[in-house]
This record gives C-alpha cells, sequence and structure tokens, in this order.
C-alpha cells in the first residue's frame, strides 16, 4: 500500500517530454535531494515510444549522483546494470551536495539517480560503497574537479545493482513509483494522478485512487489524435506454408501411390500501438495498480488447401507461421514491455475418404483498443468485421464417409513484461483466431468418381450432406500471476460468433451436374466489442492422434495408412 502522507506528491502532473509541445518532468540541472526525482524517455526519434517515471519516499531514501549533485562519476559503462564505479566531489563548494549521498545510515542501502550514459536504469540500489585503493582521476576529468593547491580530492566507489528488494524499507521507508508512457508520442499525454489523500483515507479509498489514475491514463490513449499513428511502422505479413505433407506406397491390388498435403497461405496487415500506466513501489518492490493498453487495426486473408487420397487423422498444433518484434516500452532494470506480433497456423483432418478442399478466412478489425488486465468501469472495444468465405470441396465418389477437417489463422500479440529488478514476470497474450471447419456425411452410391474439372462419367454420384461453418473467436490472458493483479485465470473475451458457411444435403447425382463447382459466400457479420465482466476460460485438451493397427508412418501428429478404396478420383460437392 502506497503510503497516505507520501500521495500528495503524485499530483504533479505527467508530461510528455516531445511531441505537442509537453515539458518534460526530469531536470537534470537539478538534484533528487526533496525526496522525489523523475525520468524521461530519450527521444530517439520517437523510435523508444515516449513516457516517464516518478519515484518519491524519504529524502534519506533517494539521492543523486549526477553532476546536479555535484558528482563526477569515473568508468561507468552506458549498458549494465550491475557493475562497480568510480566517483569524486567536483569541489570543496560542491561537498555539502556530495554529501547528501551519505547522510543518516551511508549510501548503502540508497536509490540513486545516474547520470546520463551510466548505467542501463535510471536508478540504481547501492550495493556497496567503500574508498578504493585507486585514487587516480583520468586526464580528461582532472580539469573539471576544482581544489585547493596540493589537496588530492578523495575518489570514491559504489556498486550498483537493480536488486531493489534487497533494500529494508524499515530503515528510511517505501519509495513509490509511478509510470506511464506509449509508443505513440504525446499518446501517454498529460496525465494527473489525484488518488485520496489525508488521514482519514482508507484502503479503499486508496485503490479508488489510484486507478482513478490507470483509467484517466486509459481514456487517454483512447482519445488520442488517430493520425499520430501514421509513424508507426506497420506489420505485412505474406506466407505460404506447408502445415504437413505425407505419402504411402499402397499394395493394392492394384499398387498406387496415396498421399496428402495441407498448405496454408496467409496475408495480413496490422498497425499496433502500446500504453501502460503502472503505480506501486520499488521500495518493497510492488505494483498496486497496473494496465497494458493495446491498439490494433488490421486485416487477414488466408486460405487452407488440403488434398489427400489417404485414411487417418492429423493434428499439426498451432505452427508459428511469422515473427517479428514491436516497438516497445523499456524503462529498464524498472518496468519493459517488449510485445512481439506473430501469425499461428493449425490444421486438422480426419478423413476416410479422397478430399481436395479449400477455405477461405478473412475478417477485419478496426479501432480495436484493449485493456489489461480489465478494470471496473472499463472496457476495450473496437469493430470486428468477419469478411467472405468461399468454399472449395470435391470428394471421392461411391464411399461413405464422416471425414471433418478444419483450420485455424491465429494472429497473436504478445506482451513480455518484466518489472522492478525482474521480480515480476509475464505474457500477456491477444489471440484472433479465425477458423473454418467442414463436416462430411456421405453415402456409398454409384461406381466411379469424377475428376475435378472433367466433364464427368455419366455413372459417377454423390449422396449425402455437407457443411461448413466459420468463426472468430478473439480473447486477452497472461501466462503468469503479477503481482496478484492478473494471473493465468485472468481473461477477457473480445469478441466470438460463429456462422454457418454451408449446408447442403442432396440425392444421388451424375455427370456433368456433380462436376459443376459452386462458390458460396458467407453474410459479413460486424460487432461492436462489450467486454463486460471478467471471465475465465481453460483451453482445450489437446487433440488426441488417431493410430492405427496396420502399419503406419507418422509424423508431427500425423496418422496415416493407404485407404480401402484405393486410387479413386473426385467428385465437385460445393
Amino acid at each position: 500500500m502506497l503510503p497516505v502522507f507520501l500521495l500528495s506528491a503524485l499530483l504533479l502532473p505527467f508530461a510528455d517530454a516531445r511531441p505537442g509541445g509537453h515539458r518534460g518532468l526530469n531536470d537534470w540541472k537539478k538534484p533528487c535531494f526533496q525526496g522525489e526525482c523523475f525520468y524521461d524517455l530519450p527521444d530517439n526519434n520517437g523510435r523508444r515510444g515516449a513516457g516517464s517515471l516518478k519515484i518519491w519516499g524519504s529524502p534519506n531514501a533517494i539521492s543523486d549522483i549526477t553532476a546536479a549533485a555535484g558528482w563526477t562519476v569515473i568508468g561507468c559503462s552506458a549498458d549494465a546494470l550491475v557493475q562497480d564505479i568510480r566517483l569524486v566531489c567536483n569541489s570543496e563548494e560542491a561537498q555539502a551536495r556530495c554529501n547528501h549521498l551519505y547522510r543518516k545510515l551511508g549510501a548503502t542501502g540508497k536509490l540513486v539517480r545516474l547520470p546520463e550514459n551510466c548505467g542501463k536504469s535510471a536508478f540504481a540500489r547501492v550495493a556497496r560503497a567503500w574508498t578504493p585503493k585507486d585514487q587516480s582521476i583520468p586526464a580528461d576529468i582532472v580539469p573539471r574537479i576544482v581544489r585547493r593547491a596540493g589537496v588530492q580530492p578523495l575518489v570514491l566507489a559504489l556498486t550498483l545493482d537493480t536488486d531493489f528488494a534487497a533494500i529494508d524499507p524499515d530503515v528510511n521507508g517505501e519509495v513509490s513509483i509511478a509510470i506511464t508512457g506509449s509508443t505513440i508520442p504525446g499518446a501517454e499525454g498529460n496525465l494527473t494522478i489525484i488518488p485520496g489523500t489525508g488521514e482519514g483515507d482508507d484502503d479503499s479509498d486508496l485503490r479508488r485512487g489510484l486507478f482513478s489514475w490507470i483509467k484517466n491514463a486509459w481514456n487517454k490513449f483512447n482519445n488520442f489524435d488517430k493520425t499520430l499513428t501514421e509513424n508507426l511502422p506497420p506489420v505485412d505479413v505474406a506466407k505460404n506454408v506447408n502445415l504437413f505433407s505425407q505419402s504411402l506406397s499402397c499394395a493394392g491390388p492394384p499398387a498406387f501411390d496415396a498421399s496428402i498435403r495441407a498448405d496454408l497461405n496467409a496475408n495480413a496487415h496490422a498497425v499496433v500501438s502500446l500504453g501502460l500506466a503502472a503505480v506501486g513501489t520499488i521500495v518493497p518492490p510492488k505494483l498496486t495498480q497496473f494496465g497494458a493498453f493495446v491498439g490494433l487495426d488490421a486485416q487477414l486473408q488466408a486460405s487452407l488447401n488440403l488434398v489427400g487420397n489417404i485414411a487417418g487423422r492429423a493434428d499439426t498444433g498451432q505452427v508459428t507461421l511469422f515473427q517479428t518484434g514491436l516497438p516497445g516500452l523499456d524503462f529498464p532494470g524498472i518496468l519493459t514491455i517488449g510485445p512481439s506480433f506473430k501469425v499461428l497456423g493449425q490444421a486438422t483432418a480426419n478423413l476416410d475418404v479422397g478430399v481436395n478442399l479449400r477455405a477461405d478466412l478473412s475478417y477485419t478489425v478496426s479501432g480495436a483498443k484493449i485493456l489489461f488486465p480489465p478494470h471496473p468501469d472499463t472496457s476495450s472495444k473496437g469493430i470486428y468485421t468477419p469478411g467472405t468465405t468461399p468454399l472449395q470441396l470435391s470428394v471421392s465418389g461411391n464411399l461413405a464417409s464422416t471425414a471433418t477437417t478444419s483450420a485455424h489463422v491465429i494472429p497473436r500479440i504478445d506482451l513480455g513484461i518484466n518489472a522492478l529488478g525482474g521480480i515480476a514476470k509475464a505474457s500477456v497474450f491477444i489471440n484472433l483466431d479465425a477458423h473454418a471447419s467442414v463436416t462430411l456425411n456421405l453415402n456409398a452410391a454409384g461406381n466411379a468418381g469424377t475428376t475435378i474439372g472433367a466433364g464427368g462419367g455419366a455413372s459417377a454420384s454423390v449422396n449425402g450432406c455437407v457443411r461448413a461453418d466459420a468463426g472468430l473467436n478473439s480473447n486477452v490472458g497472461a501466462d503468469a500471476s503479477f503481482f496478484g493483479l492478473f494471473d493465468k485465470s485472468t481473461s477477457v473475451s473480445l469478441f466470438v460468433k460463429d456462422w454457418e458457411l454451408f449446408q447442403k444435403c442432396f440425392a444421388a447425382q451424375a455427370g456433368a451436374g456433380v462436376a459443376a463447382a459452386a462458390t458460396f459466400v458467407a453474410i459479413p457479420v460486424t460487432a461492436t466489442i462489450d467486454t463486460g465482466p471478467v471471465v475465465t476460460f481453460a483451453p482445450l485438451p489437446p487433440s488426441k492422434v488417431f493410430t492405427p493397427v496396420v502399419k503406419s508412418e507418422e509424423r508431427r501428429g500425423l496418422s496415416f495408412v493407404c485407404p480401402s478404396w484405393g486410387s479413386k478420383t473426385l467428385v465437385k460437392v460445393a
């Protein structure tokens, strides 16, 4: 819990230091001597996003080793979170400022602001302080040090790290932290934290006040100027992947070759934005409120092609078709969110008939804004529009069949979260699962099949029913517990819609009438998301792989045997 007497410090606004003309919070000319300190993400031409953090607590718990505090640091790596450094006070005049580091119980156990280009983190714990044997001062630093003639400046040494859990809050009190940021410079805006203050406040007042800050940040993320996203790098995917391929030599008689092949073609375009707001304590390390915000505009077009004259069952599992990193938000050693975008594919088949199938999947996501974990009085939003879904299907004639096939194409956003020196880690995922399935219920009829595209033999026929379904299921969840704010059971259902593409039952037909192909188009469905209350879901059990008694070849969840129907040509049924 945040100490009540410190909450008034949260009244200071968070402002963007870069685009939009707002001032930054961190002032490198002002030392952190009054129990509060700030840090702004460097601009880096907008590639690192924009954000600020603030720590506050007792002046005995927070200090400063920058030039503003009177120090010159010697031998500090810009890329290390753990290191030994040396430092020297710039002058006798600056000595009073330098002494702040050692006030009360000394430097060990304090949080210090680091100079630019010193250390990977903005703040570090002083794990050890001592006077080193090496009292040398590099020649380029000597001119900066002002001392009376003949007086050698004292060089001191510190061990720095981000093990914030090793700081005892009983010594100098708790140190609070608040963070805000966005990959869209300017979108994190001018945030004001106004939690309850005063001696009469209780825990519920504090929770409401802290949540109001998260909510304000979320509202700002929802209402930024849409033109700001024009500079975000889009993700474009064009992949044609073989999910599985199998062939068998069958003895017959007559001898023939049986095979099956499933290919998935996926094209996706996505623009992803990210924001965050977090508040808690860095000493001891614990976040009491947290919100990750994701903005998404995306289009998907994909198709599954399945061709085979083989019997058995297949389940590829989820196969990664494409993966790339996205711009994230990084306060090293304190809070890092590293997003990635991937496209997963999966195909399943339970075949007892020769088949040639093409199923298309498509949808558009417009203006999606997703908040995780969910908070009261807030909801994710967006427009999910399934596209047209053509279906083409041909099967072996004169066979009874209950074959089923399904395909999934799943664009996915993963947010890897690492907080407060690695004390808490979790991954938040956003799935957009587009899926289609085909079920056959065919009866034996006729004596021969008809080849695809051919005029057809007079005796070819198919008798039975064909059904095709499609759907879109979008949800958000996590893989681990994160400060008790969310865990594996926390889930938000963003959009769920299933619809029938095609259902047709027919009596035996023959000749060219069967060979005529037809394309069936689903009615587009548009819906506005309202996530409502938090729901939980359990993952589907893993698919069971069929293992026939006869000898078969198995690979990656595949189990096939030579078909009993021999080599048959195909009849178009859809």
